[in-house]
């Protein structure tokens, strides 16, 4: 019996996880299916590299900017209804930037004055944001309610890597789409994907649950509850967000986004600035990284459910990472054991983040799971916009060496922000 029971938990477990990193898995594909596309776009639309870059700004700063009110908004409503129509939202934003060039040449045959088809891709890139905005948020808060606690782990850790995963197929898929046919028809089948998704999971909704659909109480049970009763009010939840403890997650996040960046974006031009590597093989190292990250990502949902220290886990892998970043300021090791060494930093920096979704999931009150990922979330945002610049400015002035030290500063930065005390909800 408890066999049965036991599998029984654990199917409906991944039946629920299935559908949430799928879901989380589109979203990452979605926003790199325009990069690989630039050049047929630029080329169509007669576009510059500016005006491609606008697109793509807008999509991230909108997606960036609505995780806050959506997080409250998963809260109130629910998880489900916001995550499906969130996901019809992007869904339908990507067919429409695939239709845009006839839309726009219909309405330019109204004589407008000007050519609008690249508002009205704009338009729909926005709308894509959106519908992007919904998914930290909404998948935090459903996998909280509907995965047993001692999966829990694992489970955070297959969602990011579902993520990762979305981002890596993303160029090849939507480039075999447009050699098929054409990057505009790309678009739409791509987007017709992400539609009959959300009908799948609008049909499993019933194994779906969140913190926000608890039987309503009475009211005399709602008052003697006092701070819960309150938890789902604006004002209680911009408190909450702004206490010290969701700063310094918001901070802590922040950090990582940089930390990250700083590696993806600069790693390669700043070894081969310091003479430790040339370029194909700094070239390696990188991807030895990546890989490495993204194994670091499963291996730590199975340590985050066999502890409950999540901070100490996070401390160890900082301190791993930075010590080999700073060592590359000093050390020039042969190819084989530059590769060797970004490995271990990669598979720090994976591991990472199931501890860092385990200690938000800890401080989070019951019933604020949405509004407190939405906010901490868009700290992933904050940082992938400020660390681009700071790095660029660093090479600009002929400072190799000093993309590492940044490297570092921000985990200290990391370190610092969930070595602060913080409360525990659950």
């Amino acid at each position: 019996m408890t066999t049965t029971a036991t599998a029984s938990d654990f199917s409906q477990d991944m039946k629920v996880l299935g559908l949430i990193s799928t879901g989380h898995l589109l979203s990452h594909f979605y926003f790199l299916v325009l990069p690989p596309l630039f050049v047929f776009i630029m080329r169509d639309l007669r576009l510059n590299f500016t005006e491609l870059g606008v697109m793509m700004t807008l999509m991230y700063g909108v997606a960036a900017v609505a995780q806050i009110p959506i997080g409250f908004l998963v809260d109130r409503v629910g998880a489900r209804v916001v995550l499906t129509s969130g996901l019809f939202v992007m869904s339908l934003g990507i067919v429409m930037v695939g239709l845009s060039p006839a839309m726009g040449g219909w309405l330019n045959g109204l004589g407008l004055g000007f050519d609008s088809t690249y508002w009205v891709v704009l338009f729909w890139l926005v709308l894509t944001g959106i519908g992007h905005s919904v998914f930290h948020p909404a998948d935090y808060a459903i996998l909280n309610s509907s995965i047993n606690a001692q999966r829990m782990g694992r489970a955070f850790s297959i969602h990011t890597f579902s993520g990762h995963l979305g981002s890596a197929i993303a160029p090849a898929t939507i480039l075999y789409f447009a050699a098929l046919t054409d990057w505009k028809m790309a678009l739409v089948i791509a987007g017709l994907i992400g539609i009959v998704t959300m009908f799948a999971m609008t049909s499993q909704w019933n194994s779906l649950h969140d913190d926000a659909l608890q039987p309503k109480k009475k009211k005399e049970e709602a008052r003697a509850e006092g701070a819960d009763a309150a938890a789902g009010g604006a004002k209680d939840g911009l408190a909450l967000l702004f206490s010290a403890p969701m700063l310094l997650f918001f901070l802590f996040f922040a950090a990582l986004a940089m930390t990250s960046s700083g590696v993806q974006s600069f790693l390669v031009v700043a070894l081969v600035g310091l003479e430790v590597a040339p370029i194909e093989i700094a070239g390696y190292a990188l991807t030895s990284y990546l890989f490495a990250s993204a194994a670091g990502i499963l291996l730590g949902g199975e340590i985050a459910d066999r502890t409950r220290r999540h901070d100490r886990i996070a401390m160890i892998a900082f301190v791993v990472t930075s010590a080999i970043m700073l060592s590359m300021t000093v050390f020039s090791p042969g190819a084989v054991l530059l590769c060797l060494v970004m490995v271990i930093a990669g598979l720090s920096q994976g591991i990472i983040r199931p501890a860092r979704d385990m200690m938000v999931r800890a401080a989070s009150p019951k019933g604020s799971t949405g509004k407190v990922f939405g906010f901490v979330s868009a700290g992933i945002a904050a940082g992938g916009a400020v660390a681009p610049a700071l790095f660029g400015v660093i090479m600009d002035a002929g400072r190799p060496a000093w993309v590492f030290y940044l490297i570092a500063v921000f985990m200290v930065i990391a370190m610092f922000s969930i070595a602060m005390p913080k409360p525990r909800h659950q």
